[in-house]
């Protein structure tokens, strides 16, 4: 414990976190629209499963899907590393058009389930 002390005593707080390659600033609020939707090709009323990485493929949901590895749609939600890497990961927009859920998930193919779940629940 004396170590752990001394070690984040003599930390640099000016160089940022010493792991923070998904550090995330951004938050969400229930009551706010989700940012771009205009581009994002979502049904009024209906919600909309956003995925944002370079090079995957639609997870199989039953639901409307959109797949972007656009930096600017990254940041806007969250999903841009801090070293500039887009994704992986998405966001469940309900069809009110407001932000419900947005994680990284490096596998992403892994859960198609969850996904859909979630994509369900924001009817």
């Amino acid at each position: 414990a004396v170590v752990l002390t001394a070690w984040l005593a003599g930390a640099d707080p000016r160089s940022g976190p010493p792991f923070d390659p998904l550090q995330q600033l951004g938050m969400f609020y229930l009551d706010e629209p989700a940012p771009l939707l205009d581009g994002l090709g979502q049904t009024p009323g209906e919600p909309l499963l956003l995925v944002v990485c370079t090079g995957c493929e639609a997870p199989a949901v039953g639901g409307r899907v959109t797949i972007t590895d656009d930096p600017e749609v990254a940041l806007a939600y969250g999903l841009l590393t801090n070293d500039g890497r887009v994704g992986p990961g998405y966001a469940v927009i309900d069809g009110d058009g407001r932000v419900r859920y947005r994680t990284f998930d490096p596998n992403l193919a892994a859960n198609d389930r969850e996904m859909d779940v979630m994509l369900q629940g924001a009817r």
